[in-house]
Parts: structure tokens; C-alpha cells; sequence
């Protein structure tokens, strides 16, 4: 059997203690519990993001915030102009006729 030492802050340590033992586990099993499932899955057992990364339910908020209100009637080109700004679809000028 190896050993494997790993150095974190006091807290971290303390608070992780705490969360184990109501969960019934000690640090070493719960430890083990986390390499094992590693192994077994071949990847980390839970996401990594960066912190700049948006969760789904964020994102979803953003999108219906700035977009609340905004209504585009495909059938008027100044609906569609307001909507899409400045962009480029003369291609579609035919559909719009």
C-alpha cells in the first residue's frame, strides 16, 4: 500500500474534515473515493470551468434579459433591419418582398 501526502491551507483542510465526517466518510476514504473514480471513469469525476466560464442557467438569464421585448415580424424589413443592425442580407431581400 503507497501513501500519498498532499499539502492544502488549514481551512480547506478543516472545512473538508467537516463535510466528510456528515457524509460518514473520513479524509482518506473520501480520497480514495475520488482517485477511484478517476481511474474508473478515466477523467477528473466532476467539471472543471474556468471562473470567466457561464453556467447554462446563467447564459439563459443573459439571453432572455437582453432580449426581452424584442420582436421581429419576418415580413417587414424594418422589423428585420432593427434586429439584425447593420448586418449584410441582401441575399435574402427576395424573401421580404
Amino acid at each position: 500500500m503507497s501513501t500519498v501526502a498532499v499539502r492544502v491551507d488549514d481551512q480547506l483542510k478543516d472545512d473538508a474534515t467537516e463535510l466528510f465526517q456528515s457524509l460518514g466518510l473520513d479524509m482518506s476514504t473520501a480520497v480514495k473515493m475520488f482517485l477511484i473514480q478517476s481511474v474508473k471513469t478515466q477523467s477528473i469525476p466532476f467539471e472543471i470551468k474556468n471562473k470567466s466560464s457561464v453556467s447554462d442557467e446563467e447564459f439563459q438569464n443573459l439571453v432572455e434579459t437582453k432580449l426581452k421585448g424584442i420582436r421581429v415580424k419576418a415580413s417587414d424589413p424594418e422589423s428585420v433591419n432593427a434586429f439584425f443592425g447593420d448586418e449584410d442580407f441582401s441575399e435574402y431581400e427576395e424573401y421580404f418582398k
